[in-house]
């Protein structure tokens, strides 16, 4: 039978299933601290000097709780860097598009030009306004998403990359924004579960 600190570790394991890493490590430590508080009990070890540890120790969704907010701040950072990223690399790529056209004279669509342009602006500016005021949001995070994957579909349409033989350079750039989009929406999608099963921890507190 499962003893009252593997309880409390494997609790805190579930609570924090949607960060392996963390979870370990967490589990881990508190796992150790607690027995170290169980061999300085006057009782020795002892079911209840685990009791005694357990509940010096507090609550494990409390625990877990007040872990995961710290998992919200780490995944939002690195969620806007993946956006950062994304952003120079499509304004790069959308500079190449147009270099490529430009030389090629190449007719374009009035609509996925307005489209590759105000898409990627609204993106840039949603982006810096979340940054400033929402950095813990995954509304602005989402709308800038959206906006690039807009504007890099419309740039790609635009240029016909694949119909008109672009050059290499031209072609690398496109298929780093696709990867970078990819990326991107793994990072907000992990943000999005953070940031629910921390509300649900602390509504269940």
């Amino acid at each position: 039978m499962a003893g009252m600190i593997d309880e409390y570790v494997a609790a805190l394991r579930r609570d924090l299933d949607f960060d392996p890493p963390l979870a370990r490590r967490l589990a881990d430590e508190v796992e150790a601290h607690l027995w170290e508080a169980v061999e300085a009990d006057p009782a020795g070890s002892s079911p209840e000097a685990e009791q005694r540890a357990v509940a010096r120790f507090g609550l494990a969704r409390e625990i877990a709780a007040q872990f995961a907010a710290d998992a919200i701040d780490r995944q939002a950072r690195r969620t806007w860097m993946m956006l950062a990223a994304t952003i120079a690399v499509t304004f790069v790529a959308m500079r190449l598009r147009v270099l490529w056209l430009d030389d090629l004279e190449t007719a374009m669509s009035a609509l996925a030009a307005l489209i590759d342009r105000y898409a990627f602006v609204a993106a840039v500016a949603t982006g810096i306004v979340g940054w400033f005021a929402f950095r813990r949001s995954l509304a602005p995070l989402a709308i800038c998403l959206g906006g690039l994957a807009a504007s890099i579909a419309a740039g790609i349409a635009r240029a016909g990359l694949f119909a008109d033989g672009a050059p290499l350079h031209v072609l690398l750039a496109a298929a780093g924004e696709v990867a970078l989009i990819g990326l991107l929406s793994w990072h907000v999608l992990g943000l999005h579960r953070r940031l629910h099963r921390t509300a649900a921890l602390r509504s269940a507190r």
